[in-house]
């Protein structure tokens, strides 16, 4: 069932229930406001006969002055039809009014509803010093209206719950209408169209909200198909290189290997560094991959000032015409994958050697700031234009002047920021063109034992 007539039932049911509920209480309340007036009327009737007895002037009085057919007790009554009954001390009936030679309970009480005779009556009895009198009242007239108001209020309830229902319908498809644009747009879109957004007039309500919440789905998409296609062409293009060497290397050996070994060992040098490239891709590409699964990670407690001071120590032997030096490092202590966090490390001092200026310094330091170890890594490179900065991580992102100088793949970052994300951390940068940039490793610290 569509959601149009979903709707449509559940408000109409609802309404149903609303105006039943409103009906019984009409109903109900309009009967007890009648068969009250009934009982003050009888009350009335019979304080009438006590007067025309001469009871309520203080004296015994007697049935006998009593007039059944005064025209005030029917006037009192408030009905043509008033069963009156005049009993002796003896229980025997005396007298009696409209009831020809049937007799009415003997019933002394307060006014109460009865059936007799085959009709709702109320009946009130009242005991007097000469015997008692019973006056019953007939609500036919009072149950006649009401059923006819009944039917008169079910009879609208019908017409105007066809009309709702009718009414209903329209609106809910006129307030959906916006969703079938939604869905035909959204069918409508495919992986070449990603560009396309869904335009909803209107109101700034829910369905403004789910058009806008599309939309950004589309954007994420966009950016994610957008990041896709520039690392399969970075990929293509970092393996190609390698790939181009070591067939011309086999080609070489092919030609004139056989009958110069110098050619040989010159094409399987070149050949084995072609595949130390592209083994270093295609383990940078798997590391990437399983640190996207933080459940694979490692937790032990790690020192992270020593863990810093070995790769200082390994960076500064390998670093040409760049100086690397490092401030006292006091003891730090993290959770988390030893082998990891080095990649992390790793990846920017080697990032700050590699863009570096000849002769220029790498400073490395290491304190702990309230309950986050923090890992700085400043270096007097050319700094990074403020425009590039936020894409710096993008996984195979490179500057222009690292392109053009063929300097790595641009996944060190890329791999950086994601194992300080699943460490729990991040990656601050700070960068002036001209002086230098500053990576800072932010890590929740574990507690000194």
């Amino acid at each position: 069932m569509k959601i149009t007539w979903r709707l449509t039932l559940w408000y109409t049911i609802a309404l149903v229930l609303v105006l039943a509920v409103i009906l019984a209480a009409v109903f109900f309340g309009m009967k007890h406001l009648l068969v009250n007036q009934a009982e003050q009327e009888v009350v009335d009737a019979v304080g009438r006969i006590e007067a025309l007895a001469g009871t309520s002037e203080g004296g015994n009085g007697s049935h006998v002055h009593i007039d059944l057919d005064d025209p005030e007790l029917t006037q009192v009554a408030g009905s043509p039809v008033l069963w009156v009954q005049i009993t002796g001390p003896d229980g025997v009936v005396q007298r009696s009014r409209s009831l020809g030679q049937a007799t009415l309970p003997s019933y002394v009480g307060p006014p109460v509803e009865r059936q007799i005779f085959g009709e709702q009556v109320i009946l009130y009895g009242r005991k007097l010093p000469w015997g008692s009198v019973q006056v019953a009242r007939p609500l036919t007239q009072e149950y006649r209206f009401l059923f006819s108001l009944l039917r008169l209020s079910l009879l609208l309830e019908g017409v105007g719950l066809g009309l709702a229902a009718l009414g209903g319908l329209v609106l809910t498809r006129l307030a959906l209408e916006p969703i079938s644009t939604l869905t035909r747009t959204m069918l409508s879109i495919g992986p070449e169209d990603l560009n396309r957004r869904v335009e909803l007039p209107g109101p700034k309500d829910e369905l403004r909200a789910l058009a806008q919440a599309f939309n950004h789905m589309l954007d994420q998409l966009e950016e994610g198909f957008r990041k896709q296609k520039e690392f399969m062409a970075a990929v293509s293009h970092d393996l190609r290189t390698p790939l181009t060497v070591i067939k011309s290397y086999a080609g070489l050996i092919y030609r004139w290997g056989k009958e110069d070994p110098q050619v040989v060992a010159e094409a399987a040098a070149a050949i084995n560094r072609a595949a130390g490239l592209m083994e270093r891709l295609v383990n940078d590409l798997l590391l990437l991959m399983r640190i996207q699964s933080p459940a694979g990670l490692r937790q032990e407690e790690i020192a992270l000032d020593e863990l810093v001071n070995e790769i200082v120590s390994d960076a500064a032997i390998i670093a040409e015409g760049v100086t690397v030096v490092k401030k006292e490092f006091p003891r730090v202590r993290v959770r988390g994958d030893r082998d990891y966090l080095r990649r992390a490390i790793w990846a920017l001092v080697d990032n700050a050697i590699k863009y570096n200026r000849p002769g220029g310094r790498v400073m490395v330091s290491l304190a702990v700031v309230g309950e986050e170890a923090r890992l700085e890594v400043a270096d007097t490179g050319v700094g990074i234009p403020p425009t590039e900065i936020n894409r710096i991580f993008d996984c195979f992102y490179r500057l222009d002047s690292a392109r053009e100088q063929g300097k790595g793949f641009g996944i060190g970052l890329c791999l950086a920021k994601s194992i300080a994300e699943a460490h729990g951390g991040r990656i601050e940068v700070k960068s002036e063109l001209g002086q230098g940039s500053t990576f800072t490793l932010i890590l929740p610290s574990a507690p000194s034992p």
